[in-house]
């Protein structure tokens, strides 16, 4: 079979389950990663035969496609902020809305010398992304799974990046967090997503990625945000700021928990999409 026809059944098989352009999209990704071709070797391999061992791992890959597996767990990888980031279910998979959190932190926070630390890190995307344009800035995570900072560590050791990542639940204090020194920037990207809205989100999210950093309760949607304050009262430099990752439906009463709490210079930010997204505060002296 050739790179064409393959092409061809992919979208044949697929095509109940995505759209066009992402069936194009998929094709593209799954070829270039199974037969290492660049886009410009890939745009010349259109009659190139697929090898019986590259077809096998294709054939797999659309089965679990068709299964709304995400791409980025099929291929066990994804971009993020220029570095490549493993993937798999232990973590949710970076997307491009975070990578304009850290595209702020990086804009705004100027220092030569910085301590940061990244609150449920994940797959470490947030913290390793940093490091990797801030060398001399001192970068820190932690996450409740020991699964997700088996990941994140796995990727910074990949990456030649020195990240100190540790385990530690937001939700309970943090008398066991073995870092003990202040912060002049927290950043998160926490759960916030209230069970009801489950019944309406794609099954590809839904049924692959991991529950735990997804959802809060119902009754309680800021749970996380009114932790980081937590964090922030007691680990944040006067001055220092914080950075996060919202839900749009529940901007204006997570600008009022930050405000209330005592931050100023509380400043909302949209995303590409024009989706109200993103919080910067700034912790003061009272």
């Amino acid at each position: 079979m050739t790179l064409s026809e393959f092409r061809s059944a992919l979208k044949n098989t697929l095509q109940d389950f995505y759209s066009n352009s992402e069936l194009d999209q998929l094709a593209k990704s799954l070829l270039m990663s199974r037969m290492k071709l660049d886009s410009t070797s890939y745009l010349l391999a259109s009659e190139s035969q697929l090898s019986d061992e590259v077809l096998e791992q294709l054939r797999s890959d659309i089965h679990r496609l068709s299964m709304h597996e995400p791409l980025q767990y099929v291929l066990g990888n994804t971009s993020f902020y220029g570095l490549e980031i493993q993937c798999n279910p232990a973590a949710l998979i970076p997307r491009p809305e975070t990578e304009e959190l850290v595209d702020w932190v990086l804009r705004e926070v100027q220092l030569p010398s910085c301590a940061l630390i990244d609150l449920g890190t994940g797959t470490g995307c947030i913290p390793l992304a940093i490091k990797a344009k801030r060398p001399s800035w001192q970068v820190s995570a932690i996450d409740v799974s020991q699964d997700a900072l088996a990941l994140a560590r796995s990727n910074a050791l990949r990456l030649a990046l020195d990240v100190h990542f540790e385990a530690t639940d937001l939700l309970k204090d943090f008398s066991d967090l073995a870092i003990k020194d202040k912060f002049n920037v927290v950043i998160s990207n926490p759960p916030y997503i209230p069970n009801a809205d489950a019944m309406s989100m794609l099954p590809n999210v839904l049924n692959h990625e991991p529950h735990l950093a997804l959802f809060v309760p119902d009754s309680d949607p800021l749970l996380f945000y009114r932790r980081i304050v937590a964090f922030c009262e007691e680990y944040l430099n006067t001055d220092g700021y914080v950075f996060v990752e919202i839900h749009e439906e529940l901007s204006e009463e997570t600008i009022q928990l930050f405000d209330r709490a005592g931050f100023a210079n509380i400043e909302l930010r949209k995303d590409l999409q024009g989706k109200s997204r993103m919080i910067k505060a700034q912790r003061v002296s009272l």
